[in-house]
């Protein structure tokens, strides 16, 4: 038994010691054959940024004795940190950050050496960076009252769906990239309807109702 205090605290509190131990095969057999609820097996919709960029910069490591694998599982093209590292800043060129936001350092965690991405991942990471700054401006025009950066905010973020930002074939791997790559930075998302719900967010926006954005917002803010 642990003598952590933190844990004697829990244990000291809880008004059942311990539970009562039953060996009831009968009861087990009601329970296992009982009918599925059927509210488990409906899948859960999600909307948030769920990228079939393989953006394993979230910054997985990935062990370089596994690279073969990885690399035909996304795609067969994957790149070691100094090119995500490149395609980040370079893409830095191409996209524009509001008044008052800068680019964040690029960074991979401690196993960086051991690491992979896809080819293009930089790029998406900078892609998200401009979207995200975008949005918190936005929120910031609204509650300013200050229309004009908020349509600024409109046309930018407008222009990365338009060029941008792509939304992967229905039934695509998760590692789905086009081909041949872009010219330009990109990210794709999956085909969930979350790109639905991030371009009707932004008519919400364009209505006055920033909910949706500022959530994002708090939730991907680059600053």
């Amino acid at each position: 038994m642990s003598s952590d205090p933190t844990m004697l605290r829990l244990r000291g509190a809880n008004p059942v010691a311990a539970a009562p131990h039953r060996d009831d095969p009968e009861l087990f057999a009601r329970i296992t054959g009982a009918a599925v609820d059927e509210r488990l097996a409906r899948p859960r919709r999600r909307h948030s940024r769920a990228l079939v960029l393989a953006l394993a910069i979230c910054l997985t490591a990935v062990l370089a004795s596994t690279a073969y694998a990885v690399s035909h599982w996304i795609n067969g093209d994957v790149v070691r940190p100094p090119v995500t590292k490149r395609e980040y800043l370079a893409a830095q060129r191409q996209l524009t950050l509001p008044p008052g936001y800068s680019w964040p350092a690029f960074r991979f965690g401690p196993d960086s050496a051991d690491s992979v991405t896809s080819r293009g991942a930089g790029g998406g990471l900078a892609v998200l960076t401009a979207q995200n700054a975008w949005e918190c401006y936005w929120v910031n025009a609204v509650r300013a009252h200050d229309a004009e950066a908020g349509r600024r905010a409109q046309r930018a973020l407008d222009g990365l769906l338009a060029h941008n930002i792509l939304e992967a074939p229905a039934g695509a791997p998760e590692g789905w990239v086009p081909t041949p790559l872009p010219p330009h930075p990109f990210v794709a998302y999956a085909h969930d309807g979350g790109l639905d719900w991030i371009r009707a967010s932004y008519r919400q926006a364009a209505a006055g109702n920033i909910r949706n954005i500022a959530r994002s917002c708090r939730a991907n803010s680059p600053r």
